[in-house]
């Protein structure tokens, strides 16, 4: 028996069959009807957004469909049925025959949609949002799983089309086909092949109740409550800043995000994990913008978000910064101050002293411990490095012959003490100094150095392993995802090696600190 991301793999592909480039478009498409929602194609004419509703139409089994061109002119009997005149005549009752319009359809496409009158709105509103209509003195509850609405513009300001606008939860652009190859074989093909589901494929009622029951089960990680609060911060924001300008602001209401939260759960069901995961969260870029102009400043907040969050869930990104923050703290009174022996020696980044008027572009450090243990009348070896994360700063490193082999000759440099100052070979070069200085020693910090610096070793490891588990999952995860393009899976991949570059300069600063401390044997 095949698993729900088998048969929902296999069924999109036998969708795709024909189509060139609308991949995505349609694994939406079957998404929003899965999850019982709406979605709405933004393209010009000629892009297949007609074709689409066909073929989710062949997605559910014994389904039937209803596709209307919508005109200024459009009438409610052209899309909920004719008034039954024979029960207007001899039952005085006001009831439409609703066989073969939206209310007995299974799929409906309402082509530019925006076009509709205020009657027919106001009846779309509760198809979408309820999917029942009031045919009469009854109320009808309907077959509808999915409304595909389209345009090719987006509904205009101040003519009470917000509300309708609303019922969409996911909002896409289709354009024209990019890659030649594939335009090639559009133009080339003979005709528009109607796509053949194989038998068993197409998603029968009972499925359809049973899934729905599964994706209520989905469980939501706090992660996902905290994504959301942080985009809503984010919109609130711009909002603000947005204020004076008309109609570009975001509102999005509160039951559009428990319809989100719902899809992300169908998304986490199909494919087939119990949780919703960070790669579902990306399907937010398709669900809150209302202008084509906002769809960058959306990506940007969902990715923000999910960095943020992504940061708080790996085991505490907030602790080891606030630990490491407290360890430079203490070196820059503790020991910095103790080490140099003389205070009147500038302390430049927690570790270093500063060699002024040496000719390199940018600065010259060298590490205080390093300097103290110069000696006035012998020359040591060092070499000169870039540093990796601040390249603007150059770094004196103590020259050893087996670990430093690689070094060039033009790197290395002989150093000696001087007063206030370092000779580099043979000629002398002031450090920089305070101005005002106090010499006052602080108090020893109530946990010894060494143990403190190893919870943060300790940290560092558990974000490291944790990080390495989540990329292998993550990554596996949404290149096998149904509804991410590759936009989507770009943003994940690029999200996880910003956490990775973090650890690096974690990493790259707890050894800064263990050199200063001469714990450079510590593993980290």
């Amino acid at each position: 028996m095949k698993t729900v991301k088998t048969h929902i793999t296999q069924l999109l592909h036998a969708m795709n069959m024909g189509i060139f480039e609308k991949e995505h478009p349609i694994a939406l498409s079957l998404l929003s009807a899965i999850s019982g929602e709406s979605i709405f194609f933004l393209g010009p004419p000629g892009v297949a957004k007609s074709l689409i509703a066909r073929r989710l139409k062949l997605a559910f089994d014994q389904s039937t469909a209803f596709e209307y061109l919508m005109s200024r002119f459009s009438t409610p009997d052209e899309i909920f049925g004719p008034v039954s005149i024979s029960k207007l005549k001899d039952e005085d009752k006001y009831e439409r025959i609703i066989e073969g319009y939206l209310p007995s359809a299974t799929i409906v496409f309402l082509d530019e949609i925006w076009k509709a009158g205020p009657s027919i709105q106001n009846s779309l509103l509760t198809v979408i949002n309820e999917k029942v209509y009031r045919n009469g003195q009854y109320t009808i509850q309907l077959p509808l799983k999915g409304l595909i609405a389209a345009s090719n513009e987006l509904p205009a300001q101040g003519e009470g089309l917000e509300a309708l606008w609303d019922r969409f939860l996911i909002r896409y652009f289709i354009g024209n086909i990019e890659q030649e190859f594939a335009f090639d074989q559009m133009i080339a093909s003979v005709n528009d092949m109607e796509a053949e589901i194989p038998t068993g494929l197409s998603i029968t009622e009972e499925q359809y109740t049973d899934w729905r029951t599964q994706i209520s089960q989905i469980k939501i990680h706090y992660t996902v409550f905290e994504l959301i609060h942080s985009i809503k911060r984010q919109i609130e924001k711009y909002n603000i800043q947005k204020e004076e300008v008309p109609h570009s602001t975001l509102y999005i209401s509160d039951r559009r995000w428990k319809k989100i939260v719902s899809l992300l759960r169908t998304s986490a069901f199909l494919n087939e994990t119990d949780t919703i995961r960070f790669s579902d969260c990306t399907l937010l870029l398709h669900c809150l913008w209302n202008e084509i102009e906002q769809i960058p400043i959306i990506e940007q907040m969902v990715s923000s978000a999910l960095d943020e969050c992504i940061s708080h869930y790996l085991c505490g990104e907030r602790t080891l910064e606030q630990k490491l923050s407290s360890i430079r703290e203490d070196m820059k009174s503790e020991h910095s101050l103790r080490e140099t022996k003389d205070p009147a020696l500038q302390i430049v980044d927690t570790f270093y002293h500063q060699i002024e008027r040496y000719p390199v572009a940018g600065n010259l450090l060298i590490f205080a411990s390093d300097y103290q243990s110069l000696q006035k009348d012998t020359q040591k070896l060092f070499y000169i490095q870039r540093d990796k994360y601040r390249p603007v700063n150059w770094i004196l490193k103590v020259y050893d012959h087996v670990r430093n082999r690689n070094i060039s000759q033009s790197a290395i440099v002989s150093l000696k003490k001087g007063t206030r100052s370092v000779f580099i070979n043979n000629q002398e070069y002031p450090l920089a100094c305070n101005t005002g200085y106090d010499i006052a020693y602080p108090q020893e910090a109530s946990l010894p150095f060494e143990f403190r610096f190893q919870e943060v070793i300790d940290l560092y490891h558990n974000r490291e392993n944790e990080l390495k588990r989540m990329t292998d999952i993550e990554l596996t995860y949404c290149k096998e995802h149904l509804f991410m393009d590759d936009k989507q899976r770009n943003m994940v991949k690029q999200i996880l090696n910003r956490q990775k570059e973090m650890l690096e300069i974690y990493q790259n600063e707890i050894r800064e600190i263990a050199y200063t401390h001469g714990l450079e044997n510590k593993e980290y």
